[in-house]
């Protein structure tokens, strides 16, 4: 028996967009010690999720090594996954390998109905049709379907040809999900995604609409076109992950003060902090080097810094006329972020998720939703998670503050409760 008096009792949080095998930061060209550091941070991410409340996670392009040592961890959120991502053996993420890397990455691929890109190793495209691809994933495990609609519309000097995926091609991936009972989510960041997730009738959209075509990271105003199709998505209540932190975790290069936080030394081990904050560092010029003069001219760091800010705050008032508008929000943080920067650290990154939707606007009462039965709905999974009821899964949380009375709350737990057993806070620390 718990004496829990004077405290508040919720339900336990779900992240429902995170990559396990990724660790915040973590280069091999700026470290020779990144197995020992990868090992220490794998070690300890299941419990930094629990220390933020997050008692479930859901990984979208899942590692089965990482989610095999994840499980294993003796303290450790509930993990469901998406298994790989649905990718088109022509598209976006074809670049990313050498001849033969990316079947061996990806053997699950999609090919495009009469594409006339040859199979990798000659496979029989037959198997790699919507109904087949689907049908192995969920026989794998996975609770959800993820496909890829990415432009690359950051990449440096313009992304080589490739193919992005027909609205045909997502219908049936849906059809054939759904009728296993299972959700779609679509990766889109630009207008063409989004007005793509509508038509094709994608679940859910992983990240919010941060690329604007044609608009300079200067500009606060939201283009009209942009509002438009906000308004549409809001209008015809599409889900959205907004992910803020994933943006945000590009900015996190930039803020001096970010690897300061106190925070950070409950969710990260103290050799990998000394990482982020000595040799991680030669991130932030690599990043200017790469990407800076397409932010800004010249690449001054502290002019693309204030950009960056620019550009997050006004995504940040997109996704809170979204939610007015009746948008339904989900809470997902990409944790941790691949790309540039330390800005996603493992719970954490949920905390400062919730404390940027809190910042633009968003009622405190939603982003609570959004991170316990509206995830739970949105994956099918309103029958054990999301709310406290007979029956269900006993995932709960005991705060010392109400977090429908302030965001730092979050904060403030003092008991994380799983699977009906109690866990003091700061032993997962």
């Amino acid at each position: 028996v718990l004496d829990a008096s004077g405290l508040y009792l919720t339900p336990g949080l779900i992240d429902s967009h995170v990559h396990v095998y990724h660790a915040t930061g973590l280069k091999r060209r700026y470290t020779g010690n990144f197995e020992a550091l990868y090992e220490q941070y794998l070690a300890q991410a299941p419990r930094s999720f629990l220390y933020y409340g997050y008692t479930s996670v859901i990984e979208l392009n899942a590692s089965p090594r990482a989610n095999q040592a994840f499980n294993a961890a003796p303290q450790h959120p509930r993990l469901l996954h998406c298994g790989h991502g649905l990718v088109l053996d022509d598209g976006f993420m074809m670049l990313e390998f050498e001849d033969g890397g990316f079947a061996k990455r990806f053997p699950n691929y999609l090919h495009a109905p009469g594409s006339d890109h040859p199979t990798p190793d000659g496979d029989d495209p037959a198997n790699h049709t919507p109904e087949q691809t689907v049908t192995a994933l969920i026989e794998s495990g996975a609770a959800c379907i993820k496909l890829y609609y990415e432009e690359a519309l950051w990449f440096p000097g313009g992304a080589p040809p490739f193919r992005l995926p027909a609205q045909s091609l997502i219908e049936d991936v849906v059809r054939v999900a759904h009728a296993k009972g299972v959700p779609v989510l679509l990766h889109a960041t630009t207008p063409a995604g989004h007005r793509m997730a509508l038509r094709a009738g994608v679940d859910i959209v992983a990240h919010g609409l941060w690329e604007w075509p044609g608009v300079g990271y200067e500009i606060a105003q939201t283009p009209a076109a942009i509002a438009a199709l906000i308004d549409e998505q809001a209008a015809a209540s599409q889900r959205v992950q907004p992910t803020m932190r994933t943006i945000r975790n590009t900015q996190s290069m930039f803020d001096p003060e970010f690897l300061q936080s106190p925070l950070l030394e409950h969710v990260l081990p103290a050799e990998y902090l000394d990482y982020l904050r000595g040799p991680a560092q030669a991130q932030r010029d690599a990043f200017l080097s790469m990407f800076g003069a397409l932010i800004a001219p010249g690449a001054d760091p502290k002019v693309v810094g204030d950009r960056l800010e620019t550009f997050n705050t006004r995504y940040e008032h997109l996704i809170k006329r979204f939610s007015d508008g009746g948008g339904r929000l989900l809470l997902g943080t990409d944790t941790a972020v691949g790309g540039f920067g330390w800005g996603s650290p493992p719970g954490l990154s949920g905390y400062l998720e919730m404390r940027s939707w809190a910042q633009a606007g968003i009622p405190l009462r939603t982003i609570f939703k959004a991170a316990t039965i509206d995830n739970a709905e949105a994956f099918g999974l309103d029958d054990q998670l999301g709310t406290i009821e007979p029956g269900k899964r006993a995932d709960l949380l005991l705060f010392t503050d109400n977090p429908l009375s302030d965001i730092a709350a979050y904060t403030t737990i003092k008991t994380v409760i799983l699977g009906g057993r109690p866990i003091d806070r700061q032993a997962l620390s």
